[in-house]
């Protein structure tokens, strides 16, 4: 009988501890914070998992594109994964398209390909995408400058001549 209430208490007690080990985290903000710790200690992948978690359980959150953002941001400066940044960044404007900064997004699609890839015909596309999409957008002189300089190494470019000589 001793034996019996001891296994049934075993067994009570692990399922608690089980069902408490879970997701602790109720708000964006949560794991925003998380994130941001992960990153400030260079645990990358860590932050990025806390920032696709809080996409994940908060997708209309004000802070679900920052995220998003910051994840693109994390492959692209931390973790030199330029074809992952690229896809964050796509998936802002595949599922955040009307968000204020989903031009953003589309801009450092052409910004990586042009300067982080060097895939200079897919930049031109993507910049050119851009300008179609979001003609009146701040950003679209310097899609256009980027456009007409790709390839071009900083002595060829007019505008940076005097910075790369030191003038």
């Amino acid at each position: 009988m001793v034996k019996k209430v001891l296994t049934a208490g075993l067994v009570i007690l692990m399922i608690l501890m089980v069902g408490c080990s879970g997701d602790r985290v109720k708000s964006a903000q949560g794991y925003w914070d998380l994130a941001r710790e992960a990153f400030n200690n260079k645990q990358y992948q860590e932050a990025i998992s806390y920032y696709e978690k809080l996409v994940q359980r908060f997708p209309q959150d004000s802070l679900a594109v920052p995220a998003l953002f910051s994840v693109a941001e994390i492959y692209k400066n931390n973790m030199k994964d330029y074809t992952k940044s690229i896809q964050s960044y796509q998936r802002i404007l595949r599922e955040y398209v009307s968000h204020p900064k989903a031009p953003n997004a589309s801009f450092m699609i052409g910004y990586v390909y042009a300067n982080d890839l060097n895939n200079y015909d897919q930049a031109r596309s993507s910049y050119e995408e851009f300008i179609k999409t979001f003609p009146e957008h701040s950003l679209v002189p310097s899609a256009q400058w980027e456009i007409e300089n790709l390839g071009k190494s900083l002595d060829e470019i007019p505008q940076l001549q005097s910075i790369t000589k030191g003038k």
